[in-house]
């Protein structure tokens, strides 16, 4: 019988970086699981649909059985050692495949402007790349107000700023989010790699680099992703 048990690689490469003049952590792990494959083949069976609730530009599945289970060991301790979430604070997590498949004119100007999840300090994302390299993933400051994570006491300044220059340019808004993208600056971006993860703070300004990527809703040949959010079960104020 094929072993369908994911497993961690004890050889996985990892980087810490700092990202722009907030020097928010960022973390890079390459070569995450030695048997990547099993997850690409649950992938191209599973049941794609549009996203719901939420602005993400196309299709989302569940996430393979199992994929969590086996990777939150990892996850856990660089929660407590590279952004210092304390070990006794419970966290759940939730999660989805995802495939950009819209192009940018099937967007509203929102979606083609970087992004935070949640202004809350100890939620973290995570992105897990599975499929050749496309794009990446980007991290941006916003002119304006300089912010680079948008907190709960900036959100209502950001959120009004943010919202007077997309009713003024919104509708200049052509392309998928870029080193280009109006009222925003590119401070740190991360390639695309297979089997390599990403994690950051929800409340960081990022993006999908999917400006110019050929989209495809096929989890063969387009942009695959694992798509992952940790948040405590309670806060810590």
């Amino acid at each position: 019988m094929t072993d369908m048990t994911l497993h961690l690689n004890p050889a996985a490469h990892l980087e810490i970086r700092r990202v722009g003049r907030e020097q928010q952590p960022l973390v890079i792990v390459d070569n995450v699981f030695t048997n990547p494959d099993i997850l690409v083949a649950a992938a191209r069976t599973a049941k794609f649909e549009m996203a719901r609730h939420t602005r993400y530009p196309g299709l989302n599945a569940p996430l393979p059985a199992g994929f969590m289970q086996s990777l939150m060991p990892a996850l856990q301790q660089m929660m407590t050692k590279v952004f210092g979430i304390p070990p006794t604070l419970r966290m759940t997590h939730f999660g989805f495949l995802g495939l950009p498949t819209l192009p940018p004119e099937a967007l509203e100007p929102i979606q083609k402007i970087p992004h935070q999840d949640t202004p809350e300090h100890n939620r973290l994302a995570s992105v897990y790349y599975m499929s050749v390299p496309t794009g990446g993933t980007g991290f941006f400051r916003h002119r304006a107000t300089g912010y680079e994570v948008v907190t709960p006491d900036r959100r209502a300044h950001y959120v009004a700023t943010v919202s007077a220059e997309l009713e003024a340019g919104g509708a200049a808004l052509t392309r998928h989010v870029s080193a280009e993208t109006p009222y925003f600056e590119l401070i740190d971006w991360v390639p695309a790699a297979f089997n390599r993860l990403i994690l950051y703070r929800s409340n960081a300004l990022h993006s999908a680099l999917i400006d110019g990527v050929p989209l495809s809703d096929d989890p063969a040949t387009g942009r695959l992703t694992a798509n992952l959010f940790l948040l405590p079960v309670q806060k810590l104020y």
